[in-house]
């Protein structure tokens, strides 16, 4: 009888620990991409909730005893995992949206791609600077340290410790959407500085001259612009994604001391 309620206590607690873990892996980046099947997704899920449990069942848990509050009590912790995974889609947002600003001033604003990571369409540079991001991400072992926060947030908001989904937590998402836009117009600013500088130039000789047909030749002339100098910047976009990723990380820990307060 004791055996039963042991194995019973046991399982209630790591299934609170993968409802954790597994809205992280629905919603975190690059976890979360259509690339990964399901099933390889639960069970990375459910391995590193086991690996959580073997740790956290030492000390004792409170597990709510009604059906009723431990379902509640699922839904908080899966919706904990949510939101921790949801920043670094707010984060990587910011290179797609610089991407797709460069679009429409080069002129590839009709032109959209399928993402893998996702299956819709994406812009075209949106894309590139998404997948170099993400390769970057990888370079860094990025994941890794995703992996680490979402560990460590057991010992920060422990199961049952009562983290509330709150105003402040509303704000603070809220806040890093805002900053989001503002963050992918500075990625983009060099090359959309320069791309004005070409329209200036050529409104310039379409007044001085003409007979110039400045719109066959102001297309090329911005495409090939354009990218070159994404060629160019790409050393200093790696660095970009270096600061926003610090910048993620940052926000991971800002978060679970919103989420703990």
């Amino acid at each position: 009888m004791q055996w039963d309620i042991f194995l019973y206590q046991g399982l209630t607690l790591y299934l609170l620990i993968w409802g954790r873990t597994a809205g992280f892996f629905l919603t975190a980046i690059p976890f979360s991409g259509n690339t990964i099947p399901v099933q390889i997704k639960v069970w990375l899920a459910a391995l590193l909730a086991f690996l959580v449990f073997m740790i956290t069942y030492q000390s004792p848990i409170p597990v709510s005893a009604s059906l009723v509050g431990y379902i509640l009590q699922f839904g908080g912790e899966l919706l904990i995992g949510c939101t921790l995974g949801f920043i670094t889609q707010i984060v990587f947002a910011v290179f797609q949206l610089a991407g797709q600003l460069l679009d429409m001033q080069i002129g590839f604003g009709i032109v959209n791609v399928i993402d893998p990571q996702s299956g819709i369409q994406v812009p075209l540079l949106g894309n590139f600077q998404y997948l170099l991001a993400l390769l970057c991400f990888f370079v860094i072992n990025g994941h890794h340290v995703l992996v680490s926060g979402l560990v460590r947030s057991y010992q920060l908001l422990p199961i049952g410790g009562g983290a509330y989904i709150n105003s402040n937590v509303c704000a603070f998402i809220f806040g890093l959407a805002g900053a989001m836009f503002a963050d992918a117009f500075k990625l983009a600013l060099p090359v959309l500085g320069a791309l004005f500088i070409a329209d200036l130039v050529v409104g310039i000789i379409a007044r001085a001259v003409p007979q110039v047909n400045v719109f066959i030749v102001s297309m090329p002339l911005k495409i090939g612009l354009g990218l070159g100098l994404m060629m160019i910047a790409i050393p200093a976009l790696v660095w970009a994604f270096e600061m926003q990723f610090n910048a993620l990380f940052q926000h991971s820990s800002d978060l679970l001391l919103i989420l703990r307060r």
